[in-house]
């Protein structure tokens, strides 16, 4: 399989963002595995350390696989923006936010009232979108 499957989470301790795999070792309690590698001089990697950090169930996220325009990785949760470049919404920024919904990854499109898929945008293997938060930092970008 050649996707990469990893999540992301707000930790509780501190409201960081963690990234990793996703598990829930006791019921409705999620946790991010962060596995640190110690390098050798030879280039050989060895799996050393692994963390378990608590993490807020309502702010786990799913990589989606893409990047944004300026090759971040896109989760869900995350708020996309686009400027209009025709005549008739040149310079108009658009947000949308990132959802897995019916079995894919799509960002709302608030003025239809719909879904667009986040793969209809994608050129060169990068989204046309950038992103600029997330609705769990910046849900007032939404608002806009």
């Amino acid at each position: 399989m050649n996707r990469e499957i990893k999540f992301r989470g707000k930790r509780s301790k501190d409201d960081e963002w963690v990234y990793g795999g996703l598990v829930y070792r006791l019921p409705k309690h999620p946790e991010i595995i962060i596995n640190e590698y110690i390098t050798h001089q030879n280039g050989e990697c060895e799996d050393n350390f692994v963390f378990y950090q608590d993490i807020y169930e309502d702010t786990v996220g799913q990589f989606t696989g893409l990047h944004d325009r300026n090759g971040e990785e896109i989760y869900e949760g995350d708020i996309l923006m686009c400027i209009g470049d025709r005549s008739d919404n040149k310079g108009k920024k658009y947000y949308r936010s990132v959802l897995f919904k019916h079995g894919s990854f799509c960002m709302t499109v608030p003025e239809y009232n719909c879904l667009s898929s986040l793969y209809s945008h994608v050129v060169n293997g990068r989204l046309l979108w950038e992103i600029v938060g997330n609705i769990y930092d910046n849900k007032d970008l939404l608002e806009e």
